[in-house]
């Protein structure tokens, strides 16, 4: 009896410890992040582009408690419209060099898993988005974003506005004064000049010109001269001057004379060179700095000789073997990023945005192929967010990594592209990556609901407008996405099969679209599929496109029978029958659901944690047991006198 009491407290002791234990490691300890950046390159920029290079290492360190202020784009490498704009950028980082102690012009990659908290903190929901950062920033300041514009002038424009308002607020003390001159008089000018200035120069300007404050940054580290802006609704002091016609030049002298200098182009190139040459007329050198030339070129044709890459492509790559066909590997790849990425940078997830996740999980859970062990995977998460009605991301991404880990393995294969890979790191990925799962959900989504007449048939278009329209970080594909879709009219499709047309016929517009774009990947042009190479039935003799027959290709291509395991350890010719367990048809799910919840609502987690403490207290129970045993063998001999005492 002692030994079975003994046994007994120990063990719901060592019980307790577990399932606390349990709760701790799944409610407050964040797994180590396994999942690897899908960009090993180092994004679009480099110290040659004048552009400061952030990531979440150095960020916080860089931003806060800084003696300038700092302008941040926060981007994706796989964004085609981040590639577009970042000759944008690089040319305002080269533009506004010299005001490099004013304004740092910086860029972080949010494709790369290491930033990713970082992106998720400052509550990036687009890309690209630009953030300013304030003169000694506190920690805990998000920054200000600012519009992008339609040109690098208008973007320059954007920060000069922002700029202007932080010296009004009483930051940047040290800046030179940006704000216009308002006194009616110059003598009130010179009290806040240096006694080794001679000259002063005022650049008259209408209201809304930028031009002196752009002049008056470009020069301010010349300590010479001291320059001012002076606004036509200044009217004294136009009228003192002269001033008829805007932009003026005027320069002041120490002794009270002034001067209007003759500006040959009133640009702010012309101004700068008009107050150097008046300086070199009064025998005083200054030296101004030079604007590197500007480059225009796309990332990832800067140092790509286009004509080599394609010479250099491997002809045994698995496209020109096995042909136009669907890879495993890149429906896995896009879905690891997509929830372990992408769905996570979103800081608060609640709303439509929650009712979007809902539906794209659900549809993934019901129509993505993959072994038994993911399609429990992805039941398990579907599961989870019923019952959710807000989630912050890194709660999701937590469930996705603990779930992962519990059902390991989920995944047939490393995280590669294969179909999608481009001929760089920047091109193609996760935005071709998207558009094959998607007909692929499509297609099998008909197949399995073939007859059901109560099936939705836009329910795969819908998950797919709600992912695209709330967690797809490219805020310009996604806004033309959304605009297609309403004109298009995405939610009138009638059938299943008008539900697989509609979303090919949607990618060739895109496709035609983005034809020639410097964001198209030089190797793999942007073209009408499918092609006539691989479907000749698809067109009729007038060039037309034949629906049925193209319908009849997409099945065959998107159907799970049409996957190609390439890379993959399932499904392969090498591979002995047990070891198969992709998913071919929806029977997986059905076979799990009846296992998967039992009496009083059990989950499989719950059995998984009955099953590892019934086999730790089995061995516990075992082991205290052996030592009561051992130790009653060593007990030490009874004599009588213990019992009626010596004599």
């Amino acid at each position: 009896m002692e030994v079975f009491l003994s046994c007994k407290c120990f063990l719901n002791w060592t019980l307790l410890c577990v399932i606390a234990a349990h709760q701790v490691s799944t409610a407050a300890i964040e797994p180590k992040d396994t999942y690897q950046s899908l960009t090993d390159s180092q994004g679009f920029y480099n110290k040659d582009d004048h552009v400061f290079v952030l990531n979440a290492a150095n960020f916080k360190s860089n931003i806060y408690g800084s003696k300038s202020s700092w302008l941040v784009e926060f981007y994706n490498s796989w964004c085609g419209f981040c590639r577009r704009f970042a000759p944008t950028w690089k040319e305002l980082a080269q533009d506004i060099l010299a005001w490099k102690d004013i304004v740092v012009v910086a860029a972080i990659d949010c494709a790369d898993d290491d930033n990713n908290p970082i992106c998720r903190e400052y509550e990036v929901m687009h890309y690209p988005m630009l953030k300013f950062f304030s003169v000694n920033a506190r920690l805990g300041s998000f920054g200000i974003e600012i519009d992008k514009g339609k040109d690098m002038e208008k973007l320059r424009q954007n920060v000069i506005d922002q700029l202007e308002k932080e010296q009004q607020e009483g930051r940047g003390l040290t800046w030179p004064n940006i704000t216009p001159y308002r006194g009616m008089e110059t003598s009130q000018l010179w009290k806040s000049v240096r006694q080794s200035v001679q000259y002063s120069f005022l650049i008259f300007e209408t209201a809304d010109s930028f031009l002196g404050t752009e002049v008056i940054l470009d020069m301010h580290r010349v300590n010479k001269i001291h320059i001012r802006s002076v606004t036509s609704d200044n009217e004294p002091l136009c009228i003192l001057h002269k001033i008829i016609k805007f932009p003026t030049l005027l320069v002041l002298s120490r002794n009270n004379t002034s001067k209007i200098i003759n500006v040959r182009t009133p640009t702010r190139e012309g101004f700068r060179h008009a107050i150097k040459e008046y300086m070199l007329s009064q025998g005083i050198s200054i030296e101004l700095q030079k604007t590197p030339e500007r480059s225009m070129e796309s990332p990832g044709l800067q140092t790509l000789d286009v004509h080599k890459k394609l010479d250099e492509v491997d002809i045994k790559h698995p496209i020109k073997v096995y042909g136009d066909v669907l890879f495993q590997l890149d429906l896995e790849t896009v879905l690891r990023y997509s929830l372990n990425h992408e769905i996570t940078l979103t800081k608060l997830i609640e709303g439509e945005k929650m009712q979007a996740l809902k539906s794209y999980v659900n549809v993934l859970a019901k129509y993505f192929p993959l072994r038994r062990s993911g399609v429990v995977f992805l039941d398990v998460i579907r599961d989870i967010l019923v019952e959710k009605e807000s989630l912050l991301g890194k709660e999701f991404i937590q469930i996705i990594r603990s779930t992962e880990e519990e059902m390991f393995p989920v995944y047939s294969g490393p995280q590669e592209w294969i179909a999608c890979k481009g001929s760089t790191n920047n091109y193609r990925g996760y935005p071709c990556g998207l558009w094959i799962m998607f007909h692929m959900l499509s297609v099998n989504s008909a197949i399995q609901n073939k007859g059901n007449a109560q099936h939705d048939p836009t329910e795969v278009l819908r998950a797919m407008h709600g992912y695209i329209k709330n967690f797809f970080g490219c805020a310009d594909c996604s806004e033309h996405f959304q605009e297609m879709a309403a004109r298009n009219k995405i939610f009138d499709v009638k059938t299943a099969n008008e539900s697989i047309l509609w979303l090919w016929k949607s990618h060739n517009e895109v496709n035609n679209r983005l034809a020639g774009d410097e964001t198209e990947d030089p190797y793999h042009k942007k073209i009408q599929y499918p092609s006539q190479e691989y479907c000749s039935s698809c067109r009729h003799a007038n060039g037309s496109w034949n629906e049925n027959e193209v319908l009849s290709y997409l099945n065959k291509k998107y159907s799970y029978s049409g996957i190609n395991y390439y890379g993959s350890d399932g499904k392969s010719d090498e591979l002995p029958k047990e070891k198969i367990e992709i998913r071919q048809e929806r029977l997986a799910q059905e076979k799990y659901v009846p296992q998967r919840k039992l009496g009083w609502d059990f989950t499989i987690f719950d059995i998984s944690i009955c099953v590892v403490l019934y086999v730790v207290s089995a061995a516990i129970l075992v082991l205290v047991c052996i030592k009561f045993a051992v130790k009653r063998t060593y007990r030490k001999k009874v004599y009588v006198y213990n019992h009626l005492g010596k004599v």
